[in-house]
């Protein structure tokens, strides 16, 4: 992606070639920069990630998007956000990396955050692959035109939140309930799963009408509740959970949602 005149921080990929570009993916002492709008949504839990590993991470949020003569849009690959951009001060290589899914396994590859083996990965992926599944239909039923909103908050509940919910507490009291998927240690689906509650329990943005507390919480899902404080007891993510651009993204994403609930 080019430089351009109009918006010259856009971050932008190096123009190394691949062999050059694959030792960023091994480097340690790297920088991250998420280009992703100023919501949290898609963007949610790379930088959850990042926040969680403590990471040298910064935001960028695209200045002219909606505008068609804008350059930002017909320069991103695919012409989508989330992009996330890794850069190697050694090698001076920044590699793009594109797409949500695509950004938050390499990331959960990059930090270990895949388990101690084949078996373990595939587990875990599977896991972070149900959570994912469940915020997007949560979004899904939230934007449902009005006359059926209500009847497809109780589908929502009924054929997919509750099933997520006895399957999770299952598969988490198999691995003896100790707050991980999989082992003893945090992995991409417990950052995952984290993320999802919040999302659940209206922390990211208030879905009107849908706060799941009654059906997540300490007494209800005790595996899952665990995950989440698993999650909560690393310092770096706390203190991104409480900073003023999480709030931010928050209170934007809260007004573009109410704005958007309203037209339908």
């Amino acid at each position: 992606m080019a430089a351009t005149t109009a918006f010259p921080n856009t971050p932008k990929a190096s123009n190394h070639d691949n062999n050059t570009l694959s030792k960023v993916v091994k480097a340690k002492d790297t920088s991250f920069t998420v280009y992703y709008f100023d919501l949290h949504t898609h963007g949610a839990t790379p930088r959850a990630i990042l926040a969680y590993m403590d990471a040298n991470w910064k935001l960028y949020s695209p200045v002219d998007w909606t505008n068609p003569s804008s350059p930002e849009k017909s320069e991103a690959i695919y012409g989508t956000l989330p992009l996330m951009y890794e850069h190697d001060p050694k090698t001076g290589a920044t590699l793009e990396i594109a797409e949500a899914m695509n950004i938050e396994l390499y990331l959960a590859q990059k930090f270990n955050l895949l388990g101690d083996n084949d078996a373990e990965a595939i587990q875990i992926r599977a896991a972070y692959s149900n959570s994912r599944a469940l915020m997007h239909r949560q979004e899904d039923t939230y934007f449902a035109r009005k006359p059926h909103q209500a009847v497809e908050r109780e589908r929502f509940i009924n054929e997919f939140l509750k099933q997520w919910i006895r399957t999770h507490e299952a598969v988490l009291a198999k691995n003896g309930s100790n707050g991980h998927y999989v082992g003893n240690r945090t992995s991409l689906a417990d950052i995952k799963t984290a993320v999802a509650i919040e999302q659940l329990l209206n922390e990211l943005y208030r879905f009107q009408g849908s706060d799941y507390a009654d059906l997540i919480n300490p007494t209800a899902t005790p595996n899952l509740w665990k995950v989440r404080e698993n999650v909560l007891s690393k310092d770096s993510y706390r203190q991104w959970r409480a900073s003023e651009d999480f709030a931010r993204l928050k209170a934007v994403t809260q007004t573009l949602f109410d704005a958007e609930r309203e037209q339908l």
